[in-house]
This record gives structure tokens, sequence and C-alpha cells, in this order.
């Protein structure tokens, strides 16, 4: 199906791997062909950062043509994403909508559940200078006006981050699209799938963020998740100034700031009414699950795992550790694996899983899933840092070479592989499925 939508972002893949995870298959999230592999291997034997040029050149011509803001409908992004999940068995039990992460990826998994996204990203080919927040603002405000005048069922983030996306922000701009409604493919699909008095799950993740206030349904964010504040983007630190080369940070003083949902991780309002009055009105059973922050998610998928083997009277053969979208969920059911999913290869996320290791067992292997994103920035964990926060445990780095961290091309498909590897050979299949009862209990006691 011809849509625009960027397959490799975090929504996307939450659901590409969803609706792998229910055909029993692994998925290569990034999909590249034969001969783009076997470039960028060969770049890659001279280091570093020819492959983040090599990378970026790509991206320069990967963007989507800006003459698709006068075509991108809501349903044609709907009818994408129920796609995903054709030939699949059914009806359901239960159904997750709302906002994504590979917690939730997990959780659907967990229940032997599809997951429909309220986000869509596009990503526009539109090169610019990567500090010009003023040209990327203005670019992005006439793509986000040209889809709102025609689509009155989302709001749009217009999302720049020029440090962790850096070598993104130079050739594309990205809109995000936020449902408000659910389209008629989303309606069409639940009443086919789910099953009559079945569980429609509603995430509702609150992780908050300061955006500029463009318009109705329109706001533009600097940054995202990482170790580095909302307002360190806006107001600038020393390692931001020494990067743009000017003090304070990427900011437009002449619009008006507000607190919203976080445009990669957040629910947007009022989706969540939307989706409980569609529950009511159709006989289904309606859950929110609400969580501050995405590791609140990852949290709950690792309680979900660790219970279906203590249902099983089975011990976890050992602990799969995953980054932002290197995201298998077929995996911990293939192998008897306690899913961790960390957000993304930022400090902040490293002391999240330092925080995890007691809830992690210390006698079993951890495989280890790191993300390539090219851009080595200042709050970026260093590979040392994952090794000290797991010292004593076994850990197996899958897929990606030490020496080119974080910019290992074959990191796009080499840990998909080697996780499949080991799965095949160390194969003990969760049989069961969480129940959404079981998922009320253990979200209560969160």
């Amino acid at each position: 199906m011809k849509v625009p939508i960027e397959t490799t972002d975090s929504s996307a893949v939450c659901m590409r791997s969803v609706a792998a995870a229910l055909r029993g298959r692994f998925l290569d999230p990034f999909r590249l062909s034969a001969l783009e592999r076997l470039g960028l291997s060969a770049i890659a034997l001279l280091g570093p950062e020819p492959v983040r040029r090599a990378v970026g050149y790509g991206v320069r011509f990967r963007g989507t043509d800006p003459s698709w803001a006068d075509r991108i409908t809501t349903e044609g992004l709907a009818r994408w994403a129920v796609s995903l999940y054709d030939g699949l068995d059914g009806p359901f039990d239960a159904l997750l909508i709302g906002a994504p992460n590979g917690g939730v990826a997990h959780l659907a998994a967990a229940l032997g559940a599809p997951f429909l996204s309220q986000h869509f990203l596009i990503s526009f080919r539109d090169p610019t200078h990567p500090d010009d927040i003023d040209t990327y603002f203005e670019r992005g405000t006439a793509l986000a006006r040209r889809i709102l005048r025609r689509e009155p069922m989302v709001a749009v983030v217009n999302h720049y981050d020029p440090l962790h996306d850096r070598f993104l922000v130079r050739w594309v701009n990205h809109i995000r699209l936020k449902l408000l409604d659910l389209p008629e493919a989303y309606r069409t699909f639940i009443r086919r799938r789910l099953r009559p008095g079945g569980t429609l799950i509603f995430i509702d993740c609150r992780y908050l963020w300061l955006q500029y206030r463009v318009g109705p349904r329109h706001t533009f964010q600097v940054g995202g998740l990482g170790d580095v504040s909302d307002r360190e983007f806006l107001e600038g630190r020393p390692e931001i100034e020494s990067l743009r080369g000017a003090p304070g940070g990427w900011s437009l003083p002449d619009l008006p700031l507000e607190r919203q949902v976080e445009s990669e991780w957040g629910a947007a309002p009022p989706l969540r009414e939307v989706v409980e009055a569609f529950a009511r009105a159709n006989g289904y059973r309606f859950l929110a699950l609400e969580g501050d922050h995405p590791e609140w998610y990852a949290c709950l998928a690792l309680d979900a795992h660790r219970r279906l083997s203590e249902r099983e009277g089975r011990e976890p053969q050992g602990v799969l550790v995953e980054m932002f979208t290197q995201s298998n969920p077929v995996a911990p059911l293939r192998s008897r694996l306690l899913p961790l999913w960390l957000p993304f290869n930022c400090a902040d996320s490293l002391r999240f899983l330092r925080r995890m290791r007691e809830h992690l067992p210390p006698d079993r292997p951890v495989l280890l899933t790191p993300i390539p994103n090219f851009v080595f920035t200042f709050d970026t964990a260093e590979w040392s840092a994952y090794q000290e926060a797991l010292a004593g445990m076994r850990v197996q780095i899958l897929g990606v070479r030490r020496r080119l961290f974080p910019s290992d091309p074959a990191g796009m498909w080499r840990p998909a592989g080697a996780l499949a590897r080991w799965c095949r050979e160390h194969p003990d299949p969760v049989r069961v499925r969480l129940s959404v009862e079981e998922l009320e209990r253990l979200a209560g006691g969160r």
C-alpha cells in the first residue's frame, strides 16, 4: 500500500513488530536491500565518520516528496496500519490503541493482541542547515498547514531535534500526525477483529514536553527524550552552545510555549474519550493504561512476561535488553526471555537500566541489541557504561561492533538475525498468554 509513512519510526516499528510477533516472526526493522548492506559494510571499513556521511546522504534521497502534504489522508494512514494484520486469525480478546513504545509492543505480544497507533511520522524531503531552526520551522509550518486544511481529524507536531537527529534534520522535515478521532478503517477493524465483549486497551502515555503553539491542532517541538531537558534545548547549556557555535539553545522567541504530551511518546487528547465512547457503544470493555513516561510501560512489560513464566512454573532463560526501534517482541515468547526495553541510547536510559538491574535474574544471560543512530551526542551513553551497569552478568552484544558504536551500519540488520539465531538455539516457547485481568492487576500494582 503506497503511503508516505516513515516505516522505521518508533510508531510504525511498534505496529510492525507486534504484527510480526503475532505471526511468530522476527522483524527486520530497516529492510535494507542486499546492495545497500554490502555498500554500508564496505564503507564501515573506513570508520564511523564515513558511515555517518553515507547514511546522511542516503536519507537525503529517502525523504517524502513535499507534494504528499496535499494527498495524505487519515483513512490512508489507518488503512496502512490495519493492513499489517491482514491474514491473522481472530477474533482477538483484546486490542491496544494509542501511544506507541517498545514496552507496549511487548505487552501486545504477551496478550496476543494487535496494536494500532495514534501516531504517524512523515519525513518530508527538505534540506537545510541542522541549526537553522527558523527555516525548518517556516517550511514545516507550510507543510503542516497544507495537511491541517484538509484533515480535521489530526493534530500536527512539527518535530525538530538538532541533537539526536542531527544528520536527519539536515535533509528532512519531521511532521508527526496524531489522530484525534477513530478513522473508519480503525472502527471497521475493531468491529471485525475484536470478539464481542472484548477489551479495548488505550495506551495513555502522559509524558510531557514544552512545545511552541503555532495554531489550532499545530505545535512545534524542539528536542526529544534523552539526557537533555526540554528547557535546556531551548535555553542552551555549554555542550549545546559548543555544538551550535553560538550562545543559547534552539528557540522561537516570538511563539508562546506550553506543556503538551511529547511528540513521539505522548497520547494526545481527545482520542482516549473517543475510544472509550466507541467501546461503550459497541459492547466492549475499556481499559486505560496511564503512565507518565515510556519507561513505565517497559516495566509493566517486564512484569507481564515474568507472570507468564510463573503461570507455567518455569524460570526465564534470560533477559533481552532492547533499545528504541530495535524491537522484536516475538523473542521473549520463543525463548522465554524477560524483555527490558530502553527508550534510547542516552544516559537517562542507562540510569533506567541500572535501576532495573535488581529486577533481573542475576544468573541468566543478558542479550543486548543496541540501536545505531549514527550520532554520538554528549548525552549518548558510552559502550563501557553498559558493561559497567551489567557487570557480573553474562552479557552478549548482538550484531553491533564496539569500534563503530553508535554508527555501526550492521546494527540496522544484524541484531535481529543474531537474536533469531539465539532463539533457534535456545527454544523454550511460552504457551500461555496474559489475560486482561492479569494485566489490570499488574498495572494497578505499579
